[in-house]
C-alpha cells in the first residue's frame, strides 16, 4: 500500500497528528506530585524532596516543576518556607469542595471572559478577607506581614526566580487570610488562588509585574496597620482587577 504519491513522497494531507500541549506535560507533573502527597509517604510538616530531586525523579525541567509546586502552593496543599524548602501542608479544617471540580472549567481553555469572571470571584473574596483583617489588625500580624514582602522581595529578585512565579505569587494574600483565621474565607480563598494561578498559566500571560505587586503588598500593609478599612477595600480590588491583554 502506498503512503504518498508516485513520487515515493508521502502526502503530508493524508495524515494528522495532535500535537503535544505545554499544559498536557503541565498537569501530568502536578497529578503525579499530588499523587505522591496522596500516597501518605509524607506527613503534614515534613519537607518534600528538592525542586532538583523533583525533576529528576520525574526527568522533567526543573523550571516546569517550580510552576507546578506554585500550583499546588495556591491549592493549599503544601506550604514554601524560604531558606528551608517544600513542606507538605495541614490539611483545611474546613473543606467546601475539591480543586478538581474548579479544573474542568478550564478543560476547554481559558477566554478573556472567563479571567473577567474569575477576576470578580476572587476579588470579592479577598475585599471580604482584607475588610475582616483590617478591623483586627495587630503589631505581631503586620510584623509578619512586612517579614513576608521583604522575604518575598529578595525571593524574586534573584536571577534563579521566574518572572511568572513573582508575578503569579499569592502568598501575601494567603498570610492575611491566615491571620484573619476565617476557616471558610481561607478555604475559598484556597480553591480560587488554585484556578487563578492554573488559568493565567494557561492563557499565557501573566496580570503584574512583580516590582508593582510590590509596592501594592506596601500600599495595603500600611493601610491595615492604620486599620482603614475603606482604603484597604479600595487598594486590593485595584491589586486584583487588572486588565487582560
Amino acid at each position: 500500500m502506498s503512503l504518498g504519491r508516485g513520487n515515493g513522497m508521502p502526502d503530508k494531507n493524508k495524515f494528522t497528528m495532535i500535537p503535544i500541549k505545554r499544559t498536557d506535560v503541565f498537569q501530568t507533573i502536578i497529578q503525579h506530585i499530588t499523587n505522591f502527597l496522596d500516597s501518605k509517604q509524607i506527613k503534614p510538616g515534613e519537607r518534600l524532596p528538592s525542586e532538583r530531586e523533583l525533576a529528576s525523579m520525574l526527568n522533567v525541567s526543573r523550571t516546569s516543576v517550580r510552576q507546578a509546586l506554585k500550583v499546588l502552593e495556591s491549592s493549599g496543599r503544601i506550604e514554601t518556607r524560604v531558606g528551608s524548602g517544600t513542606f507538605l501542608a495541614e490539611p483545611p479544617t474546613v473543606s467546601l469542595s475539591d480543586t478538581h471540580s474548579l479544573e474542568r472549567l478550564i478543560e476547554g481553555g481559558v477566554t478573556k471572559e472567563f479571567l473577567r469572571n474569575l477576576i470578580v470571584a476572587r476579588t470579592s473574596i479577598e475585599r471580604a478577607i482584607f475588610e475582616d483583617y483590617a478591623w483586627r489588625a495587630n503589631k505581631s500580624g503586620i510584623n509578619q506581614l512586612r517579614e513576608l514582602i521583604e522575604l518575598n522581595r529578595e525571593k524574586f529578585s534573584s536571577q534563579d526566580c521566574d518572572d511568572d512565579d513573582s508575578a503569579l505569587d499569592l502568598s501575601f494574600e494567603k498570610k492575611v487570610a491566615r491571620l484573619g483565621g476565617n476557616p471558610i474565607l481561607i478555604n475559598m480563598q484556597e480553591q480560587l488562588h488554585h484556578l487563578w494561578v492554573l488559568a493565567w498559566r494557561q492563557y499565557g500571560f501573566t496580570p503584574e509585574q512583580t516590582e508593582v505587586l510590590h509596592e501594592e503588598h506596601l500600599a495595603i500593609m500600611d493601610a491595615l496597620a492604620a486599620k482603614n478599612s475603606a482604603r484597604v477595600a479600595d487598594l486590593i480590588v485595584q491589586h486584583v482587577d487588572k486588565e487582560i491583554d
